[in-house]
């Protein structure tokens, strides 16, 4: 098996719903968000992909989804009010309390294999893993194994 990884920043706000401490305010981080991908072969340049591929694709998406928006769980009382007045698309609500652990989570099992899928990236690529770097010393790992 061989693998790359790359990595992308996007700026995004968010709260912890229903947790006490100083992460329940409405705050932001520059979140760098590294991808591991790997492949049973290279293909026939000698690549797992092309790096360029990844920020095309996959990176892309997540810009799309994340970037400069805020993410609130859908069950917070904030992402109901914050949506009455809000009219810039700039409200994300995700499924899950945005944690540094579940947006790599989300990433790794549903935003990036379908992007991938969407842009038909070939087969046997596969996501190893992802890591949302909330702050320089703070990240969290998903990973497949």
């Amino acid at each position: 098996m061989l693998q790359i990884t790359r990595d992308h920043v996007i700026s995004a706000a968010h709260r912890l719903y229903d947790y006490d401490g100083r992460c329940e305010r409405l705050h932001g981080h520059n979140y760098r968000i590294e991808v591991t991908l790997s492949a049973p072969a290279l293909n026939r340049l000698g690549m797992v992909v092309d790096f360029a591929e990844i920020k095309k694709t996959l990176f892309a998406a997540l810009d799309a989804a994340w970037d400069h928006r805020t993410l609130l769980y859908s069950k917070d009382p904030l992402c109901v009010h914050l949506a009455a007045v809000l009219d810039d698309a700039s409200l994300c609500p995700v499924p899950f309390n945005p944690t540094a652990e579940n947006m790599a989570a989300w990433l790794g099992e549903h935003l990036f294999p379908s992007a991938m899928r969407e842009h038909g990236m070939p087969e046997g690529i596969r996501v190893d893993s992802v890591v949302v770097h909330e702050t320089e010393g703070s990240a969290a790992r998903w990973s497949r194994e």
